[in-house]
């Protein structure tokens, strides 16, 4: 997976965690779960990826090095603000933004 300082990943890229690390299960952290890159913060800077939860909470940061070793991209953004600028924040993900084979079964 790309994605760098210089070159981050864009706001609303879909990952999905595939590796855990010590401890991660204590933060209800699971493989399989979902998250979409947040939009970046000017005072943290483009390294510090905000990873929103499918609720739409922006609940823990990581930065692109984290995020390529335990995550895989199931779907890269076109979004092209990087700080969100007039943008709502991010809401609750729903089945129809997710691809088909990710979907809640009817």
């Amino acid at each position: 997976m790309d994605g760098d300082a210089s070159n981050p990943l864009p706001p609303l890229t879909l990952l999905r965690l595939i590796r855990l690390w010590p401890h991660a299960r204590r933060h209800g952290r699971e493989i399989g779960q979902l998250y979409r890159v947040g939009y970046y913060s000017p005072q943290d800077g483009l390294d510090c990826v905000w990873l929103v939860d499918r609720n739409g909470a922006y609940n823990w940061t990581a930065d692109h090095a984290f995020v390529a070793k335990h995550f895989e991209m199931i779907r890269r953004s076109r979004e092209r603000s990087r700080y969100g600028a007039q943008r709502p924040r991010l809401s609750p993900l729903t089945d129809q933004e997710l691809p088909e084979n990710l979907r809640a079964s009817p």
